[in-house]
């Protein structure tokens, strides 16, 4: 029998919005299961998740950002003989003892053969009872949205609506968009202006990159400058979602970031469709000026 999740006490200083409180009490108050937080950009959803995180009573939790888990897992699968189970128990290590919960901020599947990693994955977490509460800007029935591979992700789409709470965070406002948050990602900027030294948009993203890479390249620093980015419509598909999980790796480390971009910012998404354009757009929006 799958274990009671921790109570929290959710008290903060804020005023929350019309949408989270729902998931405030799920997440103060939970019943047997985990929990699934999902709802448009910027909607405080990781706010909500790292709130709980520090205020739970539980000695073996771990909160991560869902690249830098599966980045850990990939290699802990490698280095285990392509065992799940012992690469599960790896990743679920902490100083005192196997994590009991797992905070996921960001879930998505966007790739089938992630998607097969990640059904061995959540299959084996729930085998040993433990905890998930998770974000993510995609519903359950929306992750893996690719017409041709969607169908075969269905069980684990059902699974994971059997074991965790599924709350909807859609409140009416995006918090990012009123500007700078106060973090090093948000102190960098975005510029027209062509500079020397950086990384090249193209050098980033155009050629075949994962987001390990990104993770190790980020490693020691505190800023990064991007150069020549061009409007988001005009590189093909794959550099466009390559951007977008390069911002993710950023913001997540919280790296001040400055861009030097061919476009202006509002116009830099025009017309580009990617799976994860609008968290992107929320997260640029917070950058400063020059």
């Amino acid at each position: 029998m799958r274990p009671t999740p921790p109570r929290c006490t959710f008290d903060t200083d804020f005023i929350l919005d019309d949408a989270q409180p729902a998931a405030a009490d799920a997440l103060s108050t939970p019943g047997t299961k985990g929990l699934y937080l999902w709802g448009p950009v910027g909607r405080g959803k990781t706010w909500l998740l790292d709130t709980y995180f520090e205020n739970i009573d539980v000695t073996a939790k771990k909160r991560v950002h869902f690249h830098s888990f599966f980045r850990d897992l990939h290699a802990a699968y490698f280095r285990r003989n392509f065992s799940i189970d012992a690469a599960i128990d790896d990743i679920l290590s902490t100083e005192s003892s196997p994590a009991s919960l797992l905070c996921f901020d960001e879930f998505h599947v966007h790739d089938i053969g992630d998607a097969r990693l990640i059904t061995r994955m959540l299959d084996a977490l729930f085998a040993r009872g433990v905890v998930l509460v998770v974000t993510s800007n995609y519903a359950p029935d929306e992750l893996l949205p690719n017409p041709l591979y969607h169908p075969t992700f269905l069980p684990t789409i059902e699974k994971l609506k059997e074991e965790l709470d599924v709350v909807c965070v859609d409140g009416p406002v995006d918090y990012r968009s009123g500007g700078a948050s106060g973090s090093r990602f948000a102190s960098g900027s975005w510029s027209l202006e062509p500079v020397l030294g950086g990384h090249t948009f193209a050098e980033l993203c155009c050629a075949a990159r994962s987001t390990g890479d990104y993770l190790q390249m980020i490693e020691t620093a505190t800023s990064v400058t991007i150069t020549e980015i061009p409007a988001l419509a005009s590189v093909d598909e794959f550099a466009a979602q390559r951007f977008a999980n390069l911002v993710d790796v950023l913001y997540d480390r919280d790296v001040r970031t400055d861009f030097h971009a061919l476009v202006p910012r509002h116009e830099f998404a025009v017309g580009c469709a990617g799976l994860d354009t609008d968290r992107l757009v929320s997260r640029l929006s917070e950058l400063g000026s020059p």
